[in-house]
């Protein structure tokens, strides 16, 4: 009897194994955990405004950031892409582009370069979405959290 159930036990294992490691293309593309957020917020954003904050040693400070008729965020099924008037001279562009990752709950994680930032949807509706982005710098002890404040 002890064999048969050991006999067993070792099928099952064979089984678990020689289907769990036959994997289909569609296994391997990324997961959207939350049904949708990849769609909802596909498409160009216009940019209400950006809150800007920089936390070190306990010590923050906030830079408030308005939009201008040119400035968007534009998201696709795995990239996005950003365009906003510069801080630093009224008369340049800022632009960037990431990779996109959504298969985090509620967020997704944009990078490019070695950076990378994960945003979480604090508000989402067919007209405005708000994201908060949360990134570290190079010194461990500076967290910059950007707010994003789009609308359609």
């Amino acid at each position: 009897m002890k064999k048969i159930w050991g006999l067993a036990a070792m099928a099952t294992i064979l089984l678990g194994l020689a289907t769990g490691c036959a994997k289909s293309d569609e296994d391997m593309q990324p997961v959207t955990k939350e049904n949708g957020l990849r769609e909802s917020v596909q498409g160009k954003w216009r940019i209400e405004r950006v809150n800007n904050k920089l936390c070190r040693g306990g010590t923050c400070t906030s830079v408030m950031y308005t939009g201008t008729a040119n400035d968007y965020f534009e998201f696709k099924p795995d990239s996005a892409y950003l365009q906003r008037a510069s801080m630093q001279s009224s008369n340049s562009v800022y632009r960037d582009s990431f990779k996109a990752d959504y298969s985090q709950p509620n967020s997704f994680v944009l990078s490019n370069f070695g950076w990378s930032a994960r945003f979480r949807v604090m508000h989402r509706d067919q007209r405005l979405l708000v994201l908060e982005g949360i990134y570290y710098g190079s010194d461990p002890s500076a967290i910059f959290t950007d707010t994003y404040y789009l609308y359609r």
